[in-house]
Order: structure tokens, then C-alpha cells, then sequence
């Protein structure tokens, strides 16, 4: 069991570096101590329409509203992509999804909730001579050791085209090449942990995951970009199991 536990780190690290372009991260190497409880919160998503044409983007969920005959038409399909109905639901996925992986990646029992944006302010952190704008709690509550605080989520997918092989064509005495559609999805998203006893920020970052494929986007390639997400948030903090 433990070999395949070391390969599941390795493997996060080597996508760390395939997935992570524009991430900032400040991991504080004197926090060692194991929360016994973490408060996990995050704002609601946003989902940037980006191929709203084409329609990749969380083809899972539908509107309220019955088009003519009964069919139901999925969100993108609308002038508006996501109504407040929608929104809930996504807020929901995005919960049940963040759960699943703490779950069984997490060393300490903590709770998960979605909070209102007005209850966050921000600060900024300098990480690597770069400014990075870190979401700040404006109360915490002392049930909990640790806050963990996810702000900016953004999801959006897009279309990536490049070359594909070139084969030559003695008819017309040329190389005729090809191009390859790539369905690429990414989740981007800041976060903190904050000590609830000194308000001090223990780790903070700006995380962008994504995954490309030549398949249509399902739900499973949305699942994956976020469990490898909350994975490096928590990869290298006492949070983490692994």
C-alpha cells in the first residue's frame, strides 16, 4: 500500500509542473502542527463561458425551464450561462467534490461550507517578487484550529488547436498537415490557511489546474482538474495525509 501511496505523490508532483503555468504558492515551512479541527469555506464559482458555441462546459447540468417538446437544453445553449438555479447546483458539485477529496486525502476531521463573498476581504503577499492577492477571512470561529479559505474560483474550458503530423502527398508534390482539436477544462482558485488563535496566514497561493484531451469534456475531466487542485493546496502542510 505504501508503494502505491509514493506513486500517487510522485505522479501529482509531475503534474504540478504540466498544469500549474501562473501559480503562486508560499508554503511556510514552520507550520507542523496537525490541525485537529479545519474549517474548509469557499465562495461561490464562476463560470467563464468560453466555448459557449460548442458547448463542453458542465454538459451534466441543465436548466429549470422545458424547451418546446419537452426536451430539457443544456446551460451554455442559453444567452445567460448560468442562472441562479444553476449556481446553487454548481456551488454543490463543487462542495461535494472538494468533500470527496479532503476525504481521503485530509489528516484532520473538518468541516466544508460555501460562505457569502462579503465576508471576505483580501491582502496582498509578496511570493517570489510577484504581488498575489490573498483572500482574508473578516471573522473566524473558534470551534476550529484552522481555516482554510478558497476564494476567485474560476472555471472555464476552451478549445486549443495545434498541428498535428504532416504527411507527404506525391500528387500534389506537398506536405499536407493536420490540425488537432484539444478540449482543454480549467479551475483556478486563491486560497489561505489561517490559525484561528493569531489570525496568522500559515500557507496561501493562486492555483490553476487544467487537463487537455481529444475527447468531449465529461463530468469525470471537471472531477479530476479539481481533486488535483485541492491536492496541491494541501500538499506539503500538516493537512495533508500524504
Amino acid at each position: 500500500m505504501r508503494v502505491v501511496k509514493l506513486f500517487v505523490v510522485f505522479a501529482l508532483l509531475g503534474l504540478a509542473f504540466v498544469g500549474c503555468s501562473g501559480s503562486k504558492q508560499h508554503k511556510d515551512a514552520s507550520w507542523t502542527a496537525k490541525p485537529s479541527n479545519l474549517q474548509v469555506v469557499f465562495t461561490a464559482p464562476v463560470v467563464v463561458d468560453s466555448t459557449k458555441d460548442n458547448c463542453p462546459m458542465f454538459p451534466w447540468y441543465f436548466t429549470n425551464a422545458n424547451v418546446a417538446g419537452g426536451a430539457r437544453t443544456t446551460i451554455c445553449e442559453k444567452d445567460v450561462l448560468m442562472l441562479p438555479g444553476e449556481m446553487k447546483k454548481m456551488s454543490e458539485w463543487f462542495l461535494s467534490n472538494v468533500d470527496n477529496t479532503l476525504k481521503f486525502n485530509s489528516s484532520s476531521h473538518y468541516k466544508i461550507s460555501e460562505i457569502s463573498k462579503d465576508l471576505v476581504s483580501y491582502s496582498e503577499k509578496d511570493v517570489d517578487g510577484e504581488k498575489l492577492r490573498v483572500p482574508v477571512l473578516k471573522s473566524m470561529s473558534d470551534s476550529a484550529d484552522v481555516y482554510m479559505v478558497l476564494d476567485s474560483i474560476r472555471l472555464k474550458s476552451k478549445i486549443r488547436v495545434k498541428e498535428g503530423a504532416s504527411t507527404y502527398m506525391a500528387s500534389v508534390d506537398m506536405n499536407v498537415g493536420s490540425t488537432i482539436n484539444n478540449n482543454c477544462v480549467y479551475i483556478s482558485a486563491s486560497y489561505a490557511f489561517y490559525d484561528v488563535k493569531t489570525a496568522k496566514p500559515l500557507d496561501y497561493g493562486y492555483l490553476e489546474e487544467s487537463q487537455c484531451s481529444d475527447q468531449m469534456v465529461i463530468e469525470h475531466d471537471w472531477v479530476n482538474v479539481l481533486r488535483d487542485l485541492i491536492l496541491h493546496m494541501i500538499d506539503k502542510t500538516p493537512v495533508a495525509q500524504f
